[in-house]
């Protein structure tokens, strides 16, 4: 009987084993694809059936760290950072006891992946060098190129550290990585470092790459160097060039990928553009009927600032306005997304007076707080303040990327930025959700 036993659970391992391996082919194959919803399925399909055979089988223990790695990805995707980085551990943990160096340093680079994401720099770092540790002893150098490109780009670039990332994207440019890529570092490094002649010899060979979005960036950066120098024939030219790729772009990487590529340009490259806008005497009538729009908002929003602060002088009224912002629909829209992220709740549309009733009535919850902000920290802009009172009322990350129409990866990175550029972040030792608690 006890024969029988281990002959039917042995049969039952081999029929669970092949399942997990069909599935885990059919998610590389959904993956490869760009279907990481019908991925992760198969890869999750796949761990049920892992998690019914013999733990101690080496070889199952291999695939279930293949499957863990390759769910972590997909769940990094979708803004699910927290539990990609447990699925990624995992892998790792089980590829160090195979001694399998080729797969762990897949996991091993997204651990580095992730945990930039999360803006543990430390611990990114930490996991890219031991990645690389392991290219350099295969010698796999493919995949050290993979990772300077990415270590310049998720923690330097980010980081502020342009010196770094010139460096990293010098040696991975250097042994034929994607030189579009490659360059358009090299190119923003030097315009942060406000180094624009070196800068531009750079954007403009990242400017020749095969991919639209590459073009776009090298564009974008052009474009701001060429309109603080005053030449705006050349500021326009760029500026047209880069509508042509982000048409192209568009069309390749949809609208998703778009909406994060425009804010991070609206963000990062246009934080001179007013200013230069005021000096172009040649634009055409839309961008100074923007112009205009825009002061005539200014005015108006300080207009209603006023009327409401004036209106604010009793605890009753503090009252009232808990319960307006309670209506409002940024604020319930926040409220139903922390409850439950469905389709339903995803399908929502916030117009610009909303946000701006909603960052209002926050302002008379809270004391002016946006306009405490502003008088510590200036260069804030509107999209800024709006992050800020989100945070403020406590909403999680995930709920904010969701309200502002950004990956959560994107917002974690534009975050950052707010702190370290506008927030005196380098001084400042403090997390962004303390100094906004504290406000």
């Amino acid at each position: 009987m006890v024969l029988l036993a281990g002959l039917v659970a042995c049969q039952q391992d081999k029929r669970h084993f092949q399942e997990a391996g069909t599935l885990l082919q059919q998610g590389l194959e959904q993956s490869a694809a760009k279907n990481t919803i019908a991925a992760a399925e198969c890869f999750s399909q796949a761990l049920v059936a892992l998690n019914q055979c013999d733990g101690d089988n080496p070889e199952i223990q291999r695939m279930k760290a293949q499957v863990e790695d390759n769910l972590g990805a997909m769940y990094w995707k979708h803004g699910l950072s927290d539990d990609a980085l447990q699925l990624h551990l995992n892998a790792v943990t089980h590829l160090r006891q195979l001694d399998e160096p080729t797969l762990l340093m897949k996991a091993l680079r997204n651990c580095g992946r992730v945990t930039a994401s999360l803006q543990q720099i430390e611990e990114a770092q930490y996991y890219y060098e031991e990645a690389c540790g392991i290219a350099t002893r295969l010698n796999d150098t493919v995949f050290s190129n993979e990772l300077l490109m990415e270590t310049s780009h998720d923690l330097y670039l980010e980081r502020g550290n342009y010196p770094k990332a010139i460096e990293n994207a010098s040696k991975a440019l250097a042994h034929g990585a994607d030189p579009g890529f490659c360059n358009l570092v090299i190119g923003l490094s030097h315009y942060y470092l406000y180094e624009n002649v070196e800068a531009l010899a750079f954007l403009e060979e990242a400017a020749k790459s095969v991919k639209p979005s590459v073009r776009m960036s090298a564009y974008q950066a052009m474009y701001l160097i060429h309109e603080e120098a005053g030449d705006y024939k050349k500021a326009l030219e760029c500026h047209e060039l880069f509508n042509e790729n982000m048409t192209q772009a568009d069309q390749l990487f949809r609208s998703e990928e778009m909406e994060r590529i425009k804010s991070e340009y609206d963000l990062q490259m246009q934080k001179n553009q007013l200013e230069a806008e005021q000096k172009l005497k040649t634009l055409t009538f839309y961008l100074i009927l923007a112009l205009l729009v825009v002061f005539l908002v200014a005015v108006l929003l300080v207009f209603r600032q006023k009327t409401l602060s004036a209106k604010l002088k009793t605890e009753e009224m503090k009252n009232q306005m808990e319960v307006a912002l309670k209506k409002n629909k940024v604020y319930v829209t926040a409220l139903a997304l922390t409850e439950q992220i469905t389709a339903s709740t995803l399908d929502f549309n916030i117009q610009e007076n909303e946000w701006d009733d909603y960052t209002k009535l926050v302002d008379l919850v809270y004391g002016g707080f946006t306009k405490t902000l502003l008088e510590q920290y200036p260069t804030l802009n509107k999209n800024d303040l709006q992050i800020c009172a989100l945070t403020r009322q406590g909403f999680s990350n995930q709920v904010i990327s969701i309200l502002m129409n950004i990956q959560p990866a994107s917002y974690a990175r534009r975050k950052s930025r707010i702190k370290q550029e506008k927030m005196n972040g380098l001084q400042d030792e403090r997390s962004f959700e303390e100094i906004i608690s504290q406000i």
